[in-house]
């Protein structure tokens, strides 16, 4: 199995609860011994051949056209066997419920996938399942988890059913129908078109999910495919997986949602291995919040005296290698980014490094110097990524490295400014990293590395599923909030410090020269749309205006620059503030 895939799917599952949809085929009970659609009506036609003494035909399906001039379908062959929909209920039961022979071979039970979908479904993960089958598994698993499902398994049940945003329960759409209901499609003609309703219906899950297929080839339900084609594409990724090679027209389906064909061994394997990843992930977490308090409680004794320096130094470089071993584990850089990929490998490098960014904070806020300026070896090493032979990337998918090492540099950032530890920040801020870094074999500034956007925005804004002119200072912003959550009264007063820091950050990027190219540049961010928003609707009173405006006013007393910032020298703050107002005024997005 393609296990790096598979892992990509777990993270993605776990950190997007509930957004993804499953499209499920005859592959994923066929373990369990039940027939394809297309073998039941072979089976019922060689019934229907019995009663008239015919036997021994290679192709049930033609010899039904020659007989009776037109394709068999279930409705057809059920009216020639059967009269009462309770005899055609009872004649179908035969293929979908086991005999007691069949019970006790283990036959027409549900399998091990459908128990670790169940699982899944239960703990939340999955809230909608679309099945070509016309079988009763998935109900059963589901109801051995005490949940029972709503089922929709004809268009005329659409009006019926309650919303699936606001059902409780997992809803299964059984798109072909179910054998109980026998009103079934499965000829080419009921496959290649499907009513109105059940387009739009089914349509609007492609848009709203994600889509994990599993036991469908795409081969034979031209009609769905369709309708995944004619669907606008989910914020959120597709993963096609298929046993062996995957068919042309799911090829075409996969390139076309922008999707992920995964090679598996089989659904039970899928399932199951994808279950236990979600809740290792699951218990992780959960096992980080019970160990939290704690460790805080550990690093704020660390803080309080000298006596402890060596035990601070070697709890930091614990964590620091821990984050660096997680994110070396999944450094892997040869495949297109997709949204889904990003979210990924964010949660994986967020997850990574919040220790530190919280052990971080408190440095800031209660540390001496050494405290906060041993985070800079932390921030250089996860900045490396060392060359081994055969390694390759494609373009774009090598600034993933950077993502958790981006996220602990802001938060250092922020606190740096909430507590005024200048002095500090600017150490780190000077620092630079070796060859050997994610951008390739030359030494970088840690500020180049970190503070530059690397992705432009369009990019950003597809693989965030956000539409931002700065799209990074709102994903910054957003993924550190929580931890800043105790140091401010209110949210405005973090994004207030978040754009204060943000610019300086702008700033010290112009003076220390961390541009690449001759030619003057700094990063930009929202900073430059809110400044213009404070000064106008909150008339300047606002904590990111005032401290921009001491700096004219103070001068070389201004707290950054007494500190060490800019030289320590106004005349260097103005410089390059001017250089980058031009460049702003000459940049900025609107």
């Amino acid at each position: 199995m393609g296990i790096e895939r598979l892992t990509t799917l777990a993270f993605s599952m776990y950190s997007n609860k509930g957004a993804y949809a499953l499209l499920l085929g005859a592959g994923i009970s066929r373990s369990a011994h039940i027939p394809s659609g297309w073998e039941v009506e072979n089976m019922l036609i060689e019934q229907l051949a019995a009663t008239q003494s015919v036997a021994d035909i290679e192709d049930w399906h033609q010899w039904y056209k020659d007989k009776y001039g037109d394709s068999a379908t279930y409705s057809s062959l059920l009216e020639e066997l059967v009269k009462e929909p309770t005899e055609r209920v009872q004649l179908m039961r035969g293929f979908f419920e086991p005999t007691d022979e069949e019970r006790e071979l283990g036959w027409k039970k549900p399998t091990k996938a459908h128990k670790a979908i169940a699982k899944l479904a239960k703990e939340g993960y999955i809230r909608v399942i679309l099945t070509t089958n016309f079988d009763r598994l998935l109900e059963r698993a589901l109801e051995a988890e005490d949940i029972i499902p709503q089922v929709i398994c004809h268009e005329n049940d659409i009006e019926k059913s309650t919303p699936i945003v606001h059902g409780k329960n997992v809803t299964i759409i059984k798109i072909n129908g179910d054998y109980i209901d026998c009103r079934f499609r499965n000829t080419t003609e009921e496959l290649d078109n499907y009513p109105e309703a059940m387009k739009n219906f089914v349509s609007r899950i492609f848009e709203d999910y994600g889509l994990i297929t599993c036991g469908w080839s795409a081969t034979w339900d031209k009609g769905l495919v369709d309708i995944v084609n004619g669907s606008s594409s989910s914020r959120y990724n597709s993963f096609f997986t298929n046993v062996g090679e995957a068919s042309d027209v799911m090829k075409a389906l996969a390139a076309s949602r922008r999707g992920e064909i995964m090679l598996i061994k089989g659904a039970d394997d899928l399932f199951t291995e994808l279950h236990e990843q979600v809740v290792a992930l699951e218990q992780n977490n959960t096992s980080r919040r019970l160990n939290y308090d704690v460790m805080m409680s550990r690093v704020k004794k660390h803080l309080s005296s000298e006596q402890y320096n060596i035990d601070y130094s070697d709890l930091i470089e614990k964590f620091g290698t821990e984050a660096y071993d997680k994110i070396m584990a999944k450094a892997y850089y040869n495949f297109t980014i997709t949204p889904e990929q990003f979210s990924a490998y964010f949660e994986l490098h967020h997850n990574a490094v919040k220790p530190l960014i919280d052990i971080a904070i408190l440095a800031a806020r209660w540390g001496k110097v050494h405290h906060i300026e041993a985070f800079g070896d932390i921030l250089v090493k996860l900045c490396t990524k060392p060359i081994k032979n055969g390694d390759s990337y494609i373009d774009g998918t090598q600034y993933l490295h950077a993502l958790g090492a981006t996220l602990l540099l802001n938060a250092i950032g922020i606190a740096c400014v909430k507590y005024k530890r200048y002095t500090e920040l600017t150490k780190i801020l000077k620092l630079s990293v070796p060859a050997g870094n994610f951008m390739g074999f030359h030494r970088e500034s840690l500020l180049y590395l970190l503070g530059s956007i690397h992705w432009d925005y369009n990019t950003l804004n597809r693989l965030a599923g956000t539409n931002y002119y700065y799209p990074w200072s709102f994903i910054l912003i957003e993924k550190l909030r929580s931890h800043f959550k105790g140091c401010f009264t209110v949210d405005s007063e973090y994004e207030n410090i978040f754009y204060i820091w943000e610019h300086l950050k702008s700033l010290i990027y112009g003076y220390n020269q961390c541009y690449i190219l001759r030619e003057f540049n700094v990063p930009m961010g929202q900073f430059l749309r809110s400044r213009n928003e404070y000064k106008i609707r909150y008339n300047g009173e606002e904590p990111y205006t005032v401290f921009f405006e001491n700096a004219d006013k103070m001068k070389d007393e201004w707290e950054p620059i007494k500190q060490g910032m800019f030289g320590g020298r106004y005349e260097e703050y103005k410089k390059v503030s001017d250089q980058a107002e031009e460049f702003y005024m000459k940049y900025m997005r609107y």
